[in-house]
């Protein structure tokens, strides 16, 4: 038996999101279908993280086990002829067999666009959130020094979020500006439901003026939802 990683990118606006449910399209059954195809036999994917309904991926880690001999250019290349244009393997590698992409990763990375301007973009509709006016981006980087670090985040967990600890570690939330996007990479040792994009609106709300930097500090010390803003829509993720 051997174990394997595939590593896959997708746009996730017409899935329910990653994890496999009864009776609905995701991205994990899509997969799954595809991979079944070409190795014929049954596959079960574990993989480093679940992404919610709409959220897209440019490098989703997963593996699984398999005693075909195929190789893994020959799998890749296999598998994404059976898949839609919206979903591919990028790439497929052997690992040890005590490798496991749910306890194995030591850091998750995600991505936050959001560009700026009056009028929609459609070429970026399924890519990035819309804000129509600047934001201050030097009073959000002051805020997001307030969440790197081990906090109790149960402020920035949606509500139907299931945990056996809010306790995450944040490594870092780095805000860059690039022409009229905003970009907002946080890294960490694992996130709560919908916590990226709960601290994406927070900062926003404070690049808006509408709170202070400050704040932030105080969300998380009282573990008030109320005090941050809103959920990001899941599209720029």
């Amino acid at each position: 038996m051997r174990r394997l990683v595939i590593v896959v990118e997708y746009l996730g606006k017409n899935y329910q999101g990653w994890q496999a449910q009864e009776h609905k399209n995701t991205i994990c059954d899509v997969l799954t279908e595809a991979m079944q195809k070409v190795l014929c036999h049954d596959v079960m994917l574990f993989v480093s993280g679940r992404t919610d309904l709409g959220v897209n991926a440019m490098r989703q880690y997963a593996h699984f086990d398999t005693d075909s001999t195929i190789t893994p250019l020959g799998l890749c290349l296999g598998v994404n002829t059976k898949l839609p244009p919206d979903i591919a393997v990028k790439e497929c590698y052997e690992v040890p067999s005590d490798f496991d992409a749910r306890f194995s990763v030591e850091a998750k990375t995600y991505l936050y666009k959001i560009y700026i301007s009056p009028t929609p973009s459609p070429l970026r509709h399924h890519t990035h959130a819309q804000l129509y006016f600047p934001l201050d981006i030097e009073k959000m980087r002051q805020a997001a020094e307030f969440i790197k670090g081990e906090h109790d985040f149960k402020a920035f967990m949606a509500r139907g979020g299931h945990a056996k600890t809010t306790v995450r570690t944040v490594y870092d939330v780095d805000i860059k500006e690039i022409g009229d996007e905003v970009h907002f990479e946080v890294s960490g040792n694992g996130f709560l439901y919908n916590m990226v994009r709960i601290i994406v609106g927070t900062l926003v709300k404070v690049g808006q003026g509408k709170i202070p930097p400050e704040q932030v500090k105080e969300m998380i010390d009282q573990k008030r939802r109320s005090l941050g803003g809103k959920t990001m829509e899941p599209q720029g993720l």
